[in-house]
């Protein structure tokens, strides 16, 4: 049995439904008067639903996330195109802010399982992964050396070269080397870039040029001394 309180409600309701239908122009009226004032509310209105949306979330947030996992799997290709959208519309530099910005509050919220979920990706990525460290080498070593070479000089020097190695000659694994290190006080301009396998690179590490052209000369001069002295019967060389 409905209590006092309930009945008034329900006979509050019905009056206004028949009133309603007596005056079927108060329903556009109405409709229009909604639409004014949510538009002079509509920050507010926004700031409200995400904070209670937040407090959903935060009291229990599985339900949310199944719900946001199930979407996302039934419209892969809408919620791709929203990114595009999105990601052409927006300036690079503000995407990338909120981008990391989003990024650290993941971090934050997790940082075990944001790490889990990194490792995860890179075992599945592996030549993306490998990519995105190469990209953000450079980027920090062109950053480092101030005013950078570009593409055109690149490609230019590399025809000059032969496309292979400045120090050995190989065509393998070409990669951009500083004649003078960047820690050294190299900068990124073209007269500071040599052509150099991942060998040659990975060897001459912090060295200047000059210094890693002595290195290979001594390592040649030794080895051609250590083939005479086999020749001679000395050292080095035996017999089979």
């Amino acid at each position: 049995m409905e209590s006092k309180e309930e009945q008034r409600k329900r006979e509050a309701r019905e009056r206004t439904r028949r009133w309603r239908e007596r005056h079927p122009e108060y329903k556009e009226r109405a409709r229009e008067r909604h639409k004014q004032w949510y538009e002079r509310n509509k920050s507010e209105r926004q700031a409200k639903n995400r904070d209670n949306q937040r407090a959903r979330y935060a009291a229990d947030p599985e339900p949310i996330r199944a719900r946001n996992r199930a979407w996302s799997q039934k419209n892969k290709d809408q919620r791709h195109d929203y990114y595009l959208r999105r990601k052409a519309a927006e300036p690079e530099d503000q995407r990338r802010q909120r981008e990391r910005e989003r990024t650290r509050r993941r971090y934050q919220r997790d940082p075990a399982g944001w790490l889990a979920r990194q490792k995860i990706w890179r075992e599945r990525n592996r030549e993306k992964a490998h990519a995105y460290v190469r990209a953000s080498s450079i980027k920090r070593r062109r950053a480092a050396g101030g005013q950078s070479f570009t593409s055109a000089q690149w490609l230019a020097l590399l025809d000059y070269h032969g496309r292979s190695c400045a120090y050995c000659g190989s065509k393998v694994l070409i990669e951009i080397d500083h004649r003078t290190p960047l820690i050294r006080g190299g900068s990124n301009l073209i007269a500071n870039i040599l052509p150099a396998c991942r060998s040659c690179n990975r060897r001459k590490r912090t060295m200047t040029e000059d210094e890693f052209r002595a290195l290979l000369q001594r390592e040649r001069r030794q080895g051609l001394e250590l083939g005479f002295e086999g020749l001679d019967g000395k050292a080095g060389t035996t017999r089979s």
